[in-house]
């Protein structure tokens, strides 16, 4: 069984020579060329909408290029087919033109479920009323054993009452339960507001951040970049941006790599760079996340102060042991920016209990 960094080696060794943009057009790939980088760099696991349309477009199975989805598909074939549903009566008419009665068949019995109610929300909102759903429902749990006499049991905890769901006899459905009583709309400024983080969740005015191709290792090796390739954008609210009161022309998002500064920064997590080289030892934070130039390689650690004078990587894994910042071959180490947001917010830099 391939793991999602081998599917995406293999994927990627076959778009070698091939346009992503027009086999995306072509095949019908939902997030176009954009998604196909995702999947050939791991940074997404590929489903089975875009696997299929892999293999349909390089003429091969669909094991081919993912044996975990092929290995899924086959067990929902084997449970379709394994209790299969009694065909309708004859005297009866499928009432769904559009939609196949055999794909109904051929669903699983999970799926099934999910699509009976479904339609019992879709009845409900119409006005109609499933009479005798709610008591059957019961009854079917009963035969399963499932159902507890949990009304005589004293109840520790109490809670609001849940309303009647939309298909049960006395249920409302949400236009319906808005009608019956009026919808009370705060008026006042800035709802959601984030005092200690100076921005609003009602901030409806976005920005683009450039998004970069560039990963920062958070694990023992470095990772080399040779050159930094814009790949899209990603949309900030703009009072989020403000609130770090720093220039936004220099900030950009990037990408981790390795678990070495979890919990505050995730493998394959974004992160928002900003641009702010340190030249000054002087200046440096313990508690400041950094991105560090280490030898030509690319990492994103804490700095932190040896007895000895010397300065010290260091992770927020206990599981990675700091290491020195110097080569022995000469070769030079740059800080060129700092991460203030992975999503963690850092903008006062790490909680001192973690470092």
């Amino acid at each position: 069984m391939w793991t999602i960094e081998e599917e995406a080696a293999a994927l990627r060794a076959r778009f070698e020579g091939v346009n992503r943009a027009a086999f995306a057009r072509d095949h019908e790939v939902k997030g176009g060329q954009a998604m196909i980088y995702q999947h050939i760099t791991g940074r997404r696991p590929i489903g089975i909408e875009a696997a299929m349309a892999y293999a349909e477009g390089f003429g091969c199975t669909l094991a081919a290029i993912s044996p975990r989805l092929a290995l899924e598909a086959q067990k929902a074939a084997s449970l379709s087919t394994a209790a299969p549903l009694p065909p309708p009566a004859a005297d009866v008419a499928w009432p769904f033109p559009s939609v196949p009665a055999s794909l109904v068949r051929g669903l699983a019995d999970d799926q099934l479920k999910r699509l009976e109610g479904a339609l019992l929300l879709a009845l409900g909102q119409m006005g109609v009323k499933a009479k005798g759903s709610s008591a059957q429902t019961k009854a079917q749990q009963a035969r399963r054993g499932t159902v507890m006499n949990i009304d005589a049991a004293a109840d520790e905890f109490p809670m609001a009452p849940v309303a009647a769901a939309p298909w049960d006899p006395d249920g409302l459905t949400t236009h319906q339960a808005d009608r019956a009583q009026a919808l009370r709309i705060s008026t006042a400024a800035n709802v959601g507001h984030v005092a200690n983080a100076g921005y609003s969740a009602n901030d409806q005015e976005f920005m683009p951040i450039p998004e970069l191709d560039v990963r920062l290792a958070a694990g023992r090796l470095g990772i080399e970049n040779y050159h930094e390739t814009e790949i899209g954008e990603i949309l900030l609210r703009r009072s989020f941006l403000e609130s770090f009161k720093l220039p936004i022309s220099r900030m950009k998002i990037v990408y981790a790599q390795g678990d070495s500064m979890e919990p505050v920064i995730r493998n394959g997590g974004p992160m928002l760079f900003f641009e702010d080289p340190v030249t000054d030892p002087r200046e440096i934070d313990p508690r400041t996340v950094y991105a560090i130039n280490h030898g030509g390689k690319m990492i994103v650690k804490c700095i932190a102060r040896e007895r000895e004078g010397g300065w010290l990587a260091k992770s927020l894994n206990p599981a990675y042991a700091p290491f020195p910042l110097e080569k022995e071959d000469g070769c030079e180490v740059r800080i060129v920016g700092r991460i203030l947001w992975s999503p963690y917010d850092l903008r006062n830099g790490v909680d001192e209990r973690l470092l």
